[in-house]
């Protein structure tokens, strides 16, 4: 990227040389200039008033501008700006002071005094009791608690002094000012701009930027100055042996690209001196860069939100998340109805930009990444559609929109195949369901049938499939009134999946052939039934009857045979009386 910035200054610099050169100068009389060809400042002036630089224009500052209160410098797409001199606010900032923090090192030096004296701290901030602060010079160490200043008698020897900071505290502590008393009571005075310092941070009451600086373009400070401003690019940005003071943050917006090298950044507004938003790139030296310091990233990426769009619609669903952001931030939260969240959204606007913090290079040039994980989760029911409907992400999508994507089962009741087309009313007729799970993950799920609006009088169907698995089901079908009959049978889906239920099955369920019930006395096979009962009847009936007049013969014959018997013996009797 350095190579084609390097390449992008390189036909800047030629376009400036081969344009047509206009000097001009800033205007000072609150108007809008606009400049669409190649112009020059030289000169030392007031700029008061908005200027814009359109597309094909290219300024050039060589001079020392001052940039009066709300005055306006705009670069259009196509245009250029070339700062090799100094935009300065033109009204003085503030009183400048140094936060201080635990382990901060301040090291003032008093050039050329060599004494015997005291070393004052000079403190500007207000105490508060559960502060803890120790500063040490040399073998001294001093607790402050409220006092003005703190003093310390030291042996000056034209060398740099150590003024160690320490303990705890959660309020700002700042230091306005170092000085020394040597012994013949000659005063010698820093400020809190005009010493070196390990972790500490230009401060200051008022903080807010007197102008503003917008770059759609082309920005290109080759050792420029620039002070108060309040810097947006959106374009491409370059900076390269410059100074910025109370102009940060930088906010580099989506699309737009910044180099910065062998630069100093310091007193930002906040605790970020570049924020890189979104997809938005830079190229930063952290080996020549200096910037304000102390708990100040040299630059963060920030998104502009975290939302996350599934498809499960207005299902319910559960959000974990861990290690989100700058605080590697961890809980659980919902789907919204639309079956999106934006994970950077908080009441606390603090805690939404840590939300949104995605990778940031501290004052130390060590470049810090989150590492998050996000788990989506339709919740389903207890005993049917309980799968494992989740996915993981992770790492933690860095972008400002994500579409997730969770596998879900797809049930289709492929037919219904009643094992005859007539049946007889509240007698069971078996039916064969066939049914299939298109989706990539298993499911397990009740069937309902419908005669119509109303529920089948049929036991629960309960069938479990893998992804992509068909099984034939078997089911008993009791009608309870005569007629054709069409029997549908649909997908029980829990009706708290709202939506998201069209996605998983059909609505309207599938249909098997009418089937043509009947009461029982009223089927045509019932005249059958009667004769085969009549001609039962009449056969028991006569083999009744054939045996109960065998019986009565067989008796009648006895009967004759014993008469006829009597007789003999009466003829017998009347012989031998004949004879006698």
């Amino acid at each position: 990227m350095r190579v084609n910035t390097a390449i992008a200054i390189l036909a800047m610099m030629m376009a400036a040389l081969m344009s047509p050169l206009t000097l001009a100068e800033a205007q000072d009389d609150g108007t809008t200039q606009i400049i669409n060809n190649s112009e020059t400042w030289t000169s030392d002036n007031l700029l008061d008033g908005n200027v814009t630089v359109a597309s094909g224009g290219v300024l050039t500052i060589d001079g020392s501008i001052d940039v009066a209160t709300g005055s306006k410098i705009t670069v259009d797409s196509g245009g250029s700006l070339i700062l090799n001199g100094d935009l300065n606010a033109a009204e003085s900032m503030n009183e400048i002071y140094m936060e201080v923090y635990q382990n901060t090192v301040l090291e003032p030096y008093f050039n050329g005094l060599v004494d015997s004296g005291v070393l004052r701290i000079n403190m500007a901030k207000e105490y508060f009791s559960s502060m803890d602060v120790h500063v040490k010079v040399g073998e001294t160490n001093l607790s402050w608690t409220g006092e003005a200043f703190l003093d310390f008698n030291i042996e000056f020897s034209d060398t740099q002094i150590n003024v160690n900071f320490s303990g705890f505290w959660q309020f700002p502590v700042w230091v306005d000012s170092i000085q020394a008393f040597d012994s013949n009571g000659v005063i010698y005075n820093l400020d809190a701009d005009e010493w070196n310092h390990n972790n500490g941070v230009l401060k200051t009451e008022e903080g807010e930027a007197t102008f503003s600086l917008t770059i759609d373009g082309d920005f290109i400070s080759l050792g420029g100055t620039i002070s108060g401003a309040d810097i947006t690019c959106a374009g491409s940005c370059s900076l390269t042996n410059s100074t910025l003071s109370w102009s940060a943050p930088i906010n580099v917006l989506d699309g737009g690209h910044i180099d910065a090298a062998a630069s100093n950044i310091n007193g930002s507004r906040t605790y970020e001196d570049i924020i890189v938003h979104d997809t938005a790139t830079i190229d930063y030296d952290t080996e020549t860069m200096l910037g304000t310091g102390g708990p100040t990233d040299m630059w963060i990426r920030l998104l502009s939100k975290r939302s996350i769009e599934t498809n499960l619609k207005d299902a319910p669903a559960s959000v974990h998340f861990e290690g989100l952001g700058y605080l590697g931030s961890s809980g659980d939260l919902m789907l919204n109805n639309n079956g999106a969240i934006d994970l950077g959204e908080n009441n606390n606007p603090t805690v939404s930009k840590y939300l949104r913090m995605t990778e940031w290079v501290d004052s130390t040039g060590t470049l810090n990444q989150e590492d998050g994980m996000i788990m989506i989760t339709l919740n389903g029911g207890t005993a049917v559609w309980n799968s494992d409907y989740s996915v993981t992400l992770d790492p933690a999508p860095t972008t400002p929109t994500f579409m997730a994507d969770i596998a879900l089962p797809f049930v289709i009741i492929d037919s219904i195949e009643p094992e005859d087309s007539q049946g007889t009313v509240d007698k069971g007729l078996g039916v064969m369901l066939t049914i299939t799970n298109t989706g990539s993950v298993n499911v397990a799920t009740n069937i309902r049938c419908y005669e119509g609006a109303d529920e089948a009088d049929m036991a629960t169907i309960f069938v479990s499939l893998t992804a992509g698995e068909t099984k034939d089901v078997p089911a008993v079908w009791y009608a309870n009134s005569s007629g054709a009959k069409t029997l549908n049978c649909r997908v029980a889906i829990p009706s708290f999946f709202n939506n998201l239920t069209e996605d998983l099955a059909s609505p309207t369920g599938t249909d098997s052939e009418p089937v043509s019930f009947k009461l029982a006395e009223d089927r045509e096979d019932a005249p059958l039934v009667l004769y085969a009962a009549f001609a039962i009847v009449i056969i028991i009936a006569t083999v009744l009857f054939s045996r109960a007049t065998a019986k009565k013969m067989a008796e009648n014959e006895t009967e004759k045979d014993y008469e006829n018997s009597e007789l003999d013996d009466i003829s017998e009797d009347i012989v031998m009386s004949s004879e006698k």
